[in-house]
Order: structure tokens, then sequence, then C-alpha cells
């Protein structure tokens, strides 16, 4: 019963932060600004926004909705490092309607998000070797063309992958489902001690280590190398 609360807690979580179309710009509310960066190939993001990253080579940063909330983001780039940052209060104090900020970039090596938020990419976004940390509350959407992914995620929510790889390696310690189904990769290590549903597609080596309480699942003809099962977790060859 515990776990069960738990999980519906999670999900409660994630649904008050969902992706809502914007409803207020033709209001008086509605506000944008652009900032200027270039360079940035890791990105930090901490604060209930919406985050939508496409990949160009003119790059910008537009920040839209309202004013006082707008003003409230931190952007800071050091280096290939972009910072993102919105503090929880500023967001109670003046995000009825929240903002969304549209990052074009032509590089990215390095995902790394927590607080409350919500980030998709528009379109398919090409990398090389692609980090992911995640923590904190959300709804991570991503569409990648990658060689090697790795993803050690301890947030509450939802994850979507999409895309294809070589090589895929997922630890999951959170609370949620990962569905990376539609995530064609060759070789796949999975690592899950958290609650929910983690699906995966292999097409080669597999790698399954499950001590969480939910289930991981699997599609493609891939050969099982290693499998370690502990706890209430089950493994399912769909």
């Amino acid at each position: 019963m515990k776990t069960y609360l738990l999980f519906i807690i999670a999900i409660l979580a994630v649904s008050l932060f969902a992706c809502n179309p914007r409803s207020d710009r033709e209001s008086d509310d509605f506000y944008q600004e652009t900032v200027d960066i270039e360079g940035a190939t890791r990105l930090k993001v901490n604060g209930a926004f919406n985050l939508f990253i496409s990949q160009g080579d003119l790059e910008s940063l537009r920040i839209e909705g309202n004013e006082d909330l707008v003003k409230k983001l931190k952007v800071n780039q050091r280096g290939e490092v972009l910072e993102l940052s919105l503090k929880d209060e500023d967001v109670r104090l003046f995000g009825r309607e929240g903002i969304e900020v549209h990052l074009t970039i032509a590089e990215l090596s390095e995902l790394e998000f927590e607080g409350a938020g919500n980030i998709q990419t528009r379109g398919s976004f090409e990398v090389a070797d692609f980090q992911i940390i995640g923590n904190g509350v959300g709804n991570i959407e991503l569409d990648l063309e990658a060689d090697n992914v790795e993803a050690d995620l301890n947030f509450v929510g939802n994850m979507i992958l999409k895309g294809s790889a070589d090589y895929f390696q997922l630890s999951n310690e959170g609370v949620g489902n990962i569905d990376a189904s539609q995530f064609w990769v060759q070789n796949v290590d999975v690592n899950s001690s958290g609650i929910g549903a983690v699906s995966v597609h292999c097409e080669g080596e597999l790698s399954l280590e499950v001590s969480g309480i939910g289930m991981v699942s699997y599609t493609g003809n891939p050969t099982v190398i290693s499998e370690k099962i502990s706890g209430i977790g089950k493994v399912n060859r769909n």
C-alpha cells in the first residue's frame, strides 16, 4: 500500500507541472526576451519551466511568458556550460501560466536537470556521446540520433526516448515510467532499482539488472548476456 501511494503521489506531482498550451500569448501579461548564447554544449536546468530544445547552427535562447517571471529566469554561460535556473518561490509568486524557454544550439553532450519542469526536443537531435542526469519532477521527451547515450535518472516523472544509438546505458532509481521502446539501440545495459515501468529496444547485446518495484520490458531480438532480478521486479520480453 505504501508503494502504491508513493506512485500515485508521483503521478500527481508530474501532472501538476505538465506542459499546457500557452493561453497568455495575446494577453497583457505576455512578454518575450532573447539572450545571446554561443558554443554551449552542456546544459544544466533547474526550475519549474518548460524547455524546448532544437538543433541548429543559428544558436539562440528565447524566453516567453509573464514578464516578472521571465526576468527572474537566470541565464549563465561559462564556456561550454549553459545554466538555466528559476527559483521555486518566484514561480509561486508570479507563475500562474509559467514560462517557456526555446533553445537552439548546434551541439549537445550533456543534459542535467532538476527542479520541476518539462523538457522536449523539437525534431531529431544528432549527438555523439550524450549524458543525461535527471533529478526532481517532470516529463522528458528526447528524439536522439546518437553514438553512445548514458542516462543516470533519479527523478519523479516520465521519460520518452526516440531515435537510435549504438549503445545505451540506463541507471534508474526514480519513480515513473521510462519508455525507450522507440529508441532503437544495438547494445543496451539497464540497471533499474526504481518504481515504475522501463521499456527498451535492443538488437544486439542486452544486460539487465532489476532490483526495484515494477517491470523492465524489451523488444527486438537481442542476446541477453546478463539478467539479474531481485526484489519485486520483473522482466518481460514483448
